[in-house]
């Protein structure tokens, strides 16, 4: 196992040198854009827009009036976000753990269903993922996926939400300690719904919150297992020696967004919150959807 992560390593490394040697002329070429055009996000600013409500508390909720998401409150502070130099699974671009501060936000409770993003495709707004399964009654609490990197940001601006930043998923998942999984230490397939030590726990996709044992400190589900998460960011392939210690919104350009978390295909030792894949944008696979912020 850890020969695969050496050779991944390298492999992925070769692919950003390559990159770089051809200017990008690799950048595969993006699919149609989507009408109308979704916001990714708000101008960021590193201090809260507006008075900070004393009423919202970590447990707080709303509800999206768009779709219906469940979100939950993560306040303003900092957390330790990276690994550590003691986490033997880690890749070297996940470190060094580092403090960053974080503005107060919401976050999607679950990951974005298949009955959450019908309501979009009926809009007029989103594409259709690229399985036919999103639309079967079986699947319809389960997360949306075979969705592209255009697609869930079209999705979130057409919700009135974004794509988080890397930093808020991640903050949102772990909460301020720098703990490995959501709940802590340790993982089994009552947790999370991942590959396991030998074989799949389920094998598949399942309705979204069904592992409550695994929430995060701030409340919030499925941030490990079922399926891979989009998030804003590019990926340069880069450690976080130079990342700014409030809200980092990762590279201004790229070739390669990131996406987060880990799915029902992963093993155990990619399935840490600390732990990013970059991927080409218009990249779509069976395990991997999105959650959206505001």
């Amino acid at each position: 196992m850890k020969l695969k992560k050496i050779w991944l390593s390298i492999f992925i490394s070769i692919i950003f040198l390559i990159m770089a040697a051809c200017g990008n002329a690799v950048t595969p070429a993006p699919p149609t854009p989507l009408a109308p055009t979704a916001t990714l996000r708000p101008t960021r600013t590193t201090t809260p827009t507006a008075p900070v409500d004393p009423a919202l508390v970590i447990g707080s909720t709303q509800v999206s009036p768009k779709d219906g998401m469940v979100m939950v409150y993560v306040p303003a502070g900092e957390f330790l976000m990276g690994s550590a130099d003691t986490d033997k699974d880690a890749f070297f671009w996940e470190k060094p753990q580092h403090t960053v501060y974080m503005n107060a936000y919401w976050i999607d409770q679950t990951e974005v269903t298949n009955a959450m993003y019908t309501l979009c495709v009926e809009a007029g707004v989103c594409n259709k993922p690229y399985y036919d399964s999103y639309s079967h009654p079986k699947y319809i609490d389960h997360p949306v996926v075979g969705v592209d990197w255009y697609q869930a940001q079209a999705y979130c601006g057409w919700a009135g939400r974004w794509l988080p930043i890397a930093a808020e998923w991640e903050k949102a998942a772990r909460g301020t300690d720098g703990r490995i999984y959501p709940w802590g230490e340790g993982i089994d397939c009552k947790l999370a719904n991942y590959w396991g030590k030998d074989v799949g726990c389920i094998g598949n996709t399942q309705p979204v919150g069904s592992y409550p044992g695994g929430a995060s400190p701030y409340g919030v589900l499925d941030m490990i297992g079922n399926a891979l998460e989009w998030v804003a960011d590019w990926d340069d392939g880069n450690d976080y020696t130079d990342s700014p210690g409030e809200n980092p919104l990762g590279p201004g350009s790229g070739t390669l967004r990131m996406h987060r978390g880990s799915s029902w295909r992963n093993e155990p030792e990619d399935t840490r919150v600390a732990a990013r894949e970059p991927s080409f944008p218009n990249n779509f696979n069976n395990d991997l959807g999105f959650r959206c912020a505001q």
